[in-house]
């Protein structure tokens, strides 16, 4: 009986081994996969992270003026699998570490999270094209900015002026004069 009551003792001064969730922030791991949150402001409308999400809880769709597009991510369908955070070039989908989805029954089509992306102008004849974010035209478009804000046919039409030379190479008479 004496090993026990040493043992309780012990354990009442160590305090609770457990967390105190809901009345204290729950510990969670570095790498936790939770809710997967979009930010507009460095998509470029590639359309894998809709392309690889298995749950088809990714959802893009143009808007009727065709000014841009409406993406829809459905936390509800979401299997927090992280391919779409994983496969997408500029980071503008992540993986947070908020897993906090209890909701009610009757709110379960309010839980996606509602934004939209306006598609971009060529800088060249403003025709529509993909979005071009300022962070990605920093990260991405350093080394040729002007081509990288065209559209593919104006980016065609620069680089084939760019190859080709200004003048014809002529023959001279001076140099076949032998």
């Amino acid at each position: 009986m004496l090993p026990f009551l040493k043992i309780m003792v012990k354990n009442l001064l160590a305090g609770p081994s457990t967390e105190a969730f809901p009345f204290a922030p729950a510990h969670t791991p570095a790498r936790f996969r939770g809710k997967a949150n979009h930010d507009k402001s460095k998509c470029i409308l590639c359309g894998i992270c809709r392309h690889v999400c298995a749950a088809g809880a990714i959802q893009m769709r143009v808007v009727e003026d065709g000014s841009g597009v409406e993406y829809v991510l459905w936390h509800n369908s979401c299997v927090f699998c992280g391919l779409c955070a994983h496969y997408c070039p500029t980071k503008a989908l992540t993986m947070t570490d908020d897993w906090h989805m209890a909701h009610r029954g009757e709110d379960r089509f309010a839980v996606r999270e509602d934004s939209f992306v306006r598609y971009g102008q060529c800088s060249t004849c403003g025709s529509r094209i993909q979005p071009r974010p300022a962070v990605i035209v920093e990260a991405l478009g350093t080394k040729y900015p002007d081509r990288f804000l065209m559209c593919p046919s104006c980016k065609r039409e620069s680089l084939a002026k760019r190859s080709v030379p200004a003048k014809p190479a002529m023959e001279t008479s001076e140099t076949s004069d032998e």
